[in-house]
């Protein structure tokens, strides 16, 4: 293996994905860059994914490696059990339905490579519908940022798209870190990209690289009415207390962005969940106390829920 060409590994969860697992495999496999290796971890699947991961990994066992989980402990644990036995510098991060256009990964090394100050690269995607193959409005382009991203990822919540993303190794062995398992399915990217930019620069490739699978199995369709923005806000406030170093980078946007996520929580609860009327009052009451006046702006603003650092 080159020194110049560093292995790049590919962590995949899987959960009942028999329908477009092996279509994400392929997408992996046909990576024009070399060396990849992709590491699956079945999550105790109920259906054939592990039969349809296995033959690929007795077809290709240079290239896939697979292991097969007995219990559901939810894809932020078997990403970790995949990094476990990842051998790469570079960290590719693809989930069991989703793909990426085959020039991908080469196009992110080369970022990489001429970057050492870059700790993370990704890329833009396109949504589509799984069965009819139509595109999705999804992705929101306005809120990306690169360079210095603390302040934008606290301010306006998680823009990398993580399907799309291509990190080192080194941004978890230099603060001894492991993915974040604190909730079943959510967090443990946006809580690794905001821990990444207390040492490292991001970088963007402003192409579609990569494809978000919009289905009736999605993790979002699975948690329906779940109020994300609580559980944002959850997630920030314990990294600032594990990284108190963030506190003075993010000077006044600290108080600001806890501010707009609170609100927000209040707006979805008070415009989605009529019978929450109250927590969303809550929420408001909430974000007035963390910045009254930034919140009193925002609230006479017509696009209210806007603002960006």
């Amino acid at each position: 293996m080159s020194a110049n060409r560093p292995l790049v590994s590919v962590i995949m969860p899987t959960f009942n994905a028999a329908p477009f697992v092996a279509e994400s495999i392929e997408s992996v496999l046909a990576q024009t860059y070399d060396p990849i290796e992709l590491l699956v971890v079945d999550d105790a699947s109920e259906d054939d994914t592990p039969q349809i991961v296995e033959e690929y990994a007795q077809r290709y066992p240079e290239q896939v490696r697979f292991r097969r989980g007995t219990e559901r402990f939810g894809p932020c644990r078997r990403r970790n059990d995949a990094l476990d036995f990842a051998g790469g510098s570079l960290i590719g991060w693809l989930d069991h339905d989703d793909l990426w256009s085959p020039e991908k990964t080469a196009k992110e090394v080369v970022v990489l490579q001429a970057r050492p100050d870059v700790g993370l690269v990704y890329s833009g995607y396109e949504a589509f519908d799984s069965d009819t193959r139509e595109p999705i409005p999804w992705r929101d382009r306005d809120s990306e940022a690169e360079g210095d991203v603390l302040v934008p990822l606290f301010v306006r919540g998680c823009f990398v798209g993580s399907l799309t993303a291509l990190f080192r190794r080194e941004v978890l062995t230099r603060r001894h870190l492991r993915l974040r398992e604190t909730d079943f399915s959510f967090g443990d990217d946006y809580y690794l990209w905001l821990v990444l930019s207390l040492d490292w620069k991001v970088a963007r490739i402003d192409e579609v690289l990569a494809y978000y699978r919009r289905h009736g199995g999605n993790e979002s369709e699975r948690l329906g009415e779940t109020n994300f923005h609580l559980l944002r806000i959850a997630l920030l406030q314990e990294f600032l207390e594990e990284f108190p170093e963030a506190v003075p980078r993010l000077g006044k946007w600290r108080r600001r962005g806890l501010a707009g996520h609170y609100l927000r929580a209040g707006h979805y609860e008070l415009t989605r969940i009529p019978s929450r009327r109250a927590q969303g009052a809550a929420s408001i009451t909430r974000a007035a106390l963390q910045a009254p006046g930034y919140t009193l702006r925002r609230l006479s603003a017509s696009d209210g829920m806007r603002e960006q650092p």
